[in-house]
């Protein structure tokens, strides 16, 4: 899991370092997708339904409750499309929801003005967990539930 973990890390990493060339193109993108399929070949599963059929829902999750997942990253400063903004502002041939063309005309090319200038400005000046944990503690908190 630890290695898997940072292999998604480095992909997106290996993104941003790559700039404005497409991942597809680029020699040492298609190298580390070589590693990563080779790593993901000795975990349980494999890219098909079948691996899947014999996988058996632990307890916990069958017996979970209502729960508020928030993922949240540089991809707001943008705030167009959705969490796979990084990807899609690189994919000018296939990229979906128009992201590729949204940042072309917002902030030009992007092997101009990339993903890591996003990263700069990403600072959560505003953010406040209390006012988070306030929005979503009425919604389904145990009875001995307190706001922190």
């Amino acid at each position: 899991m630890k290695k898997t973990i940072q292999a998604i890390v480095a992909i997106g990493m290996l993104g941003i370092a790559c700039g404005g060339t497409r991942a597809s193109e680029d020699p040492a993108f298609k190298s580390y997708l070589g590693e990563i399929d080779a790593v993901a070949k000795q975990g349980p599963f494999q890219p098909n339904w079948k691996s899947l059929e014999g996988f058996q829902v632990p307890e916990w999750y069958v017996d979970g409750k209502f729960e508020i997942f928030i993922h949240w990253g540089a991809y707001s400063v943008p705030a167009f499309g959705n969490e796979w903004y990084p990807r899609e502002m690189y994919n000018a041939d296939q990229s979906r929801r128009g992201v590729y063309q949204h940042h072309l005309d917002t902030y030009g090319s992007p092997a101009e003005y990339g993903y890591q200038e996003f990263l700069k400005q990403f600072k959560a000046e505003k953010f406040d967990a209390k006012e988070w944990a306030k929005l979503f503690f009425p919604m389904n908190c145990p009875p001995n539930s307190r706001l922190p």
